[in-house]
């Protein structure tokens, strides 16, 4: 893996000056005056608005080289409400040199004094990825086309307790590789329902010190609404902050990924992205996964700040097939840019290990928090 490791030392060193984040130098929103002219507050509006952006350039074993740019605007659904936290509104598009490409467009949205949040998602990708097989004992690369859509929304019904509905609208079209030939696509509809249930208690979305969150989502597989397959999934997860000083924090995190039933192969967990960073070539997945996850975070000096985090994963079918041999540790670390400091919101890149695997992660936001 010579060649990853030289990438990663350049991007390490030329970090600085390939993050790039844009602020708006406008006073607070209370400070405009309530009888500016028309121009002025249009002007002041169009302000409201801020930007960061990251270009993704990255090298793991199973997508080779990636190259993608990364957008996000962050804003005020109304400019009045001084309780909802910023709402987010993003784009994302990128190529891999083993084929891969892939795009999404997507908002999160905070309103009527936090009292409901929204969640909207579409994007297409043809994946080229692998799974492993252990009869043969190698690996079997497949093709993956998927077009999906998703739609959260919540609304807050006790103190810090939101509830609410989640409607995924997904389509794949997967082709295996096996010994030299590409059979025949299959396509299915993997379109489902659920519930979500949250509890937030952090004193800042984008970039927590105090508090908690968790979040509970359930996904129903049913013919009713489209769905070739008939299962069900529950993925929990929830986080807690622990402040060391002004400049520091810990992030724990633990997280279940269960799906029941006639589970088919697209239905499946992999170990890996953010849950678990250090894993990315596929090797381990199942119907069910399990993680713990922590993140030590330093505000260095100034803008610039550094994480240090570890955690271990576990894939299988069954909770009894959970054995201490099965278990996936990783380690990792990486480097901070505070882009926008009124919303709190860092850009970056993480480095991380895993057993025989490891991966480069850019980012806007933080692994733990809303992105």
């Amino acid at each position: 893996m010579s060649k990853g490791f030289v990438f990663l030392l350049c991007t390490l060193v030329l970090l600085p000056s390939v993050l790039y984040a844009q602020e708006s130098d406008m006073e607070p929103i209370e400070s405009v005056a309530a009888d500016s002219s028309a121009a002025s507050d249009s002007s002041a509006e169009s302000k409201r608005v801020q930007f960061a952006a990251i270009p993704v350039i990255g090298y793991d074993p199973a997508f080779e080289w990636n190259l993608a740019a990364l957008a996000n605007a962050f804003f005020k659904v109304s400019p009045a409400d001084t309780v909802s936290p910023s709402s987010m509104a993003g784009a994302m598009v990128g190529y891999t040199t083993n084929g891969t490409w892939y795009w999404s467009l997507y908002t999160k949205l905070y309103m009527d004094e936090d009292n409901y949040r929204a969640l909207a998602a579409y994007g297409d990708a043809s994946v080229n990825f692998q799974y492993y097989d252990e009869l043969a004992g190698s690996f079997i690369d497949f093709n993956s086309v998927h077009d999906a859509f998703l739609v959260e929304l919540q609304r807050r019904v006790y103190k810090r307790w939101y509830l609410g509905l989640r409607y995924v609208n997904l389509k794949t079209k997967t082709k295996y590789e096996i010994e030299g030939q590409t059979g025949d696509p299959t396509r299915q509809n993997m379109n489902n329902l659920g519930l979500i249930v949250s509890h937030d208690t952090r004193d800042h979305i984008y970039s927590p010190y105090h508090g908690h969150y968790m979040n509970l989502r359930t996904g129903h597989y049913r013919d009713a609404w489209g769905s070739d397959y008939i299962y069900d999934k529950y993925e929990f997860d929830v986080t807690k902050f622990f402040p060391l000083s002004d400049h520091q924090v810990v992030a724990a995190r633990c997280a279940g990924f269960v799906a029941t039933g006639e589970v088919p192969f697209e239905g499946q967990y992999v170990v890996g992205r953010d849950d678990i960073r250090g894993y990315t070539n596929g090797k381990h997945r199942g119907n069910q996964v399990y993680d713990l996850q922590g993140e030590y975070r330093w505000n260095v000096h100034g803008k610039w700040g550094v994480v240090a985090f570890g955690g271990v994963a576990t894939a299988v079918d069954d909770p009894e097939e959970i054995t201490w041999s099965g278990l996936l540790p990783a380690v990792g670390a990486g480097i901070r840019y505070m882009a926008i400091p009124s919303e709190q919101i860092n850009i970056g890149i993480d480095v991380a290990v895993g057993k025989d695997d490891w991966g480069v992660y850019f980012r806007i936001g933080e692994v733990f928090g809303d992105k």
